[in-house]
């Protein structure tokens, strides 16, 4: 891993990125509507496959759209109600992007091996694949944001490995957030973190292997 490159976009993210937004309790509205009635750009696509791949659901939606006009320092949204999803979430645009360009050339963005001028972008692209699996955490009715986030931190490498990395590059994608990343959660946002996200912990989604997080 280039780890001057990769911790210069760790430095940097850290003063932007919050974390994923709580699942609200809220019903669909008439802006989500809006959104969801128009036909998916390519990029949301791509995130859409990947959710009805984790969840199993055969028509998840995903859109794109900036999340500062309704929350502040945050990746995603999953509107639920009662413990219940609607089969879709929000992304920042930016996680689109992002997982657009994993989805085009996974090896260029590899931790281990990326150019320098690359690097820069792994971190922001762990957050990417991090937020995915963690909306589809929501879509399966999990509101408690410590577990949810867990879950999601594990499935990193699924998620990488569905856009077309290797399982090496996967696996290296879920070390990178586990050991660089989620450590900010105790302290920048603490409902996200939880000292049971460990190997063999409650949290643990895999516990007859000790491949952690993947």
């Amino acid at each position: 891993m280039r780890g001057a490159a990769v911790l210069l976009g760790l430095l940097v993210l850290v003063c932007v990125v919050a974390g994923e937004a709580p699942a609200y309790a809220r019903p669909v509205t008439a802006a989500d509507r809006a959104l969801l009635a128009r036909p998916a750009t390519a990029e949301e696509k791509i995130a859409e496959h990947v959710a009805e791949e984790l969840t199993g659901h055969p028509n998840v939606s995903v859109r794109c759209l900036r999340m500062h006009l309704y929350f502040q320092n945050v990746l995603g949204v999953t509107p639920m109600l009662d413990g219940h999803a609607f089969d879709y979430f929000l992304l920042e645009p930016e996680v689109c992007t992002y997982l657009d360009w994993f989805h085009d050339d996974p090896a260029r963005w590899d931790p281990r091996t990326c150019a320098p001028s690359d690097c820069r972008h792994v971190v922001p692209m762990a957050w990417s694949l991090e937020t995915v699996a963690h909306e589809t955490y929501h879509l399966l009715g999990f509101t408690n944001e410590a577990q949810v986030d867990c879950y999601g931190m594990q499935s990193i490498w699924l998620v990488a490995n569905k856009l077309g990395a290797s399982v090496a590059e996967a696996q290296a994608y879920a070390a990178l957030f586990a050991h660089d990343l989620y450590p900010l959660r105790r302290t920048e946002t603490p409902t996200y973190w939880s000292a049971q996200c460990r190997d063999g912990g409650k949290y643990d989604l895999r516990p007859a292997t000790h491949a952690w997080p993947s």
